[in-house]
């Protein structure tokens, strides 16, 4: 984790307060001979080399920002705190929805709602869908009730603080705090197609089955629906470039990624793996290689499998399927390491930051429409960031020391970081057994133009990607510059800025372009020749209570389809003779397992 990855710029860091009075607080007014206020809520932290300030004790309001940090895609963190008593104390936000060249916020969901496209409303439901699981636990899934603490930059949808709950808010509360958003959204989304039926269906009667406990299960099945047919309005071109470089003074490259120059034709473009070695001496460019070969092989026959299907898969049983080839590959290097009785440091393993684009075949009235899903996977500090002309977001958090402490409560990120093993990598693929391993995978629908960059240590650290993306994006969205040649510029930043280490990228360039126009979902004579449902009724009029609606039987719950334990089983046996292979032809008898590795600490 790079010192300054949650910062806007070195120059600047803007913070948005939180507490009792802020609002109040005049422009220009210095807080603390430190804090500069902008606007209400908005300041500049003026001496950012410092460290920030933080009570003996932090407040209860703060306890979520830690908690939350591995959702830093969508949550703000706990960059300091004012005050040392919870009833006066002021909670200073990095990461917060601000603009980071002029510190304005973002704006809210509700601003930008009526003029977004269908897949852009019915993305930024699906992001709050997402979070809700996530913030229950933590005790603030209210903060997802209020629309305008949802902040909108581009695809992603921001929090611009979080609310401990008073009382636990339920499914209902939040199909309540989606009927406004419902009742305005696009026709195209406000009357959709459900799979396996022949006329439209209003938003609104998806949202009944939030305040049915019965119904309640399937929704997220139907939202993602919701979301895929709405994609089939796009058009993508993906295209795929990588690069490995072992750096200026070191003699051996223990990175490994894929592309790299000989990209085989029926994985690129679906495919991007960057994997960086740990093990130094003992092995780290023997586990990188050995994962990128082996993910190779056993992705192949998953998307083989997936071209030929024709039923929905939901996200989770796609997400359980990567997850299942990453252990697999995981225990390949691990069974190695045991058969070669290494131990402790000597045990050798890697990183991986991973792209994988599924396709999913939908039937809309207008016949099969392939959509592709990108699918995000990653273990250590090896990172994925999203890169178009107007921002550069880094999609992953890192598995090291620092982010442990953050997560687990015990230490807010900025005095984590100061401890001496704060970068220290949690876990690797590899170098325990499977059931120890907890790789984050996320499913992401392409809306807009743009390039997905993976990338080893060797380019992000000292903020390299965050400082210097704006330099390079424009020349690869216009095709000023070649894909490859674009790899060879960030190899050659990292080797000239960092130079350090192995540095790999991997861009995954997409291209979105609109479909043409058929004929509409529905006509304005179908929608007014189409009736909302009772239920639906009741929630836009409240002419009946909800809980007097008939209730349907419950749906049995749903079995993923048997193409996918096959696949399942080809992968597993594709592991087991290809790993055999891959153990045969790299010659592990050339690492010395004596030789000290880098330090990888496991969870306590």
């Amino acid at each position: 984790m790079s010192d300054l990855e949650s910062s806007p710029t070195r120059q600047q860091l803007y913070l948005w307060a939180v507490g009792e009075g802020v609002a109040a607080k005049s422009p220009n007014q210095l807080i603390e001979g430190r804090y500069r206020v902008v606007a209400p809520h908005i300041w500049i932290d003026t001496q950012p080399e410092k460290r920030p300030p933080f009570p003996d004790e932090l407040p209860a309001a703060a306890v979520p920002y830690l908690s939350a940090h591995p959702h830093r895609l969508h949550v703000p963190g706990l960059q300091g705190v004012i005050g040392q008593s919870a009833a006066n104390s002021i909670l200073l936000l990095e990461n917060a929805p601000l603009h980071p060249r002029s510190g304005e916020l973002f704006p809210a969901i509700t601003d930008l709602w009526i003029d977004a496209s269908p897949l852009q409303q019915s993305q930024w439901l699906w992001q709050i869908w997402s979070l809700w699981s996530a913030l229950q636990p933590l005790g603030v899934a209210s903060s997802l009730l209020d629309l305008p603490n949802l902040r909108i930059e581009g695809w992603r949808l921001r929090l611009r603080e979080l609310a401990l709950d008073t009382t636990p808010p339920t499914l209902s509360d939040l199909a309540a705090a989606w009927q406004p958003l419902a009742q305005d959204a696009s026709p195209r989304l406000r009357w959709w197609y459900p799979p396996g039926t022949e006329g439209p269906s209003h938003l609104l009667d998806l949202l009944v089955d939030l305040n049915n406990p019965a119904q309640a299960e399937s929704f997220g099945d139907r939202l993602n629906q919701l979301v895929l047919q709405q994609a089939t309005s796009l058009r993508v071109r993906i295209t795929t470039a990588g690069g490995t470089d072992a750096g200026p003074d070191l003699p051996r490259n223990e990175d490994a990624c894929f592309p790299d120059g000989t990209a085989a034709p029926d994985l690129s473009p679906r495919l991007a793996i960057v994997c960086d070695g740990v093990g130094g001496h003992s092995g780290g460019d023997l586990a990188s290689n050995l994962a990128v070969q082996s993910l190779q092989l056993q992705l192949k026959g998953l998307l083989s499998e997936a071209f030929s299907q024709s039923e929905l898969l939901p996200p989770a049983i796609v997400t359980e399927q990567i997850e299942a080839v990453l252990r697999i590959v995981n225990d390949v290097i691990n069974y190695q390491n045991d058969a070669q009785g290494r131990v402790g440091r000597q045990r050798m393993g890697t990183t991986i930051a991973m792209a994988v684009v599924v396709p999913q075949s939908l039937q809309t009235e207008q016949g099969w429409v392939q959509v592709e899903e990108v699918y995000i996977a990653h273990v250590g500090d090896s990172r994925a960031y999203w890169i178009t002309p107007d921002y550069c977001h880094l999609l992953t958090v890192d598995d090291d020391i620092a982010g442990r402490e953050v997560s687990s409560g015990r230490q807010p990120l900025p005095l984590a970081k100061e401890r001496p093993d704060a970068g220290a990598l949690t876990q690797a693929l590899g170098t325990r057994s499977a059931e120890h391993l907890q790789p984050h995978i996320q499913r992401f629908i392409l809306v807009e133009t743009g390039v997905l960059l993976l990338c080893s240590d060797g380019l992000s650290d000292n903020n390299r990607v965050e400082e210097g993306w704006a330099n390079y994006i424009g020349l690869m969205v216009k095709s000023i510059v070649s894909l490859e040649a674009s790899v060879a510029t960030w190899l050659q930043l990292a080797n000239q800025k960092n130079g350090h280490d192995n540095s790999s990228v991997v861009l995954m360039f997409a291209q979105t372009s609109q479909k043409p126009t058929g004929r509409e979902l529905a006509t304005q004579a179908d929608l007014l020749q189409s009736s909302l449902t009772p239920s639906a009724e009741a929630l836009l009029y409240g002419e009946q209570r909800l809980e007097d609606s008939p209730v349907s039987a419950a749906p049995s719950r749903r079995r993923p389809p048997l193409w996918v334990w096959g696949v399942a089983v080809v992968i597993i046996l594709a592991g087991m003779l290809g790993g055999w292979w891959l153990l045969r032809s790299l010659d592990f008898g050339e690492s010395d397992p004596e030789a000290p590795t880098p330090s990888l600490t496991p969870e306590s």
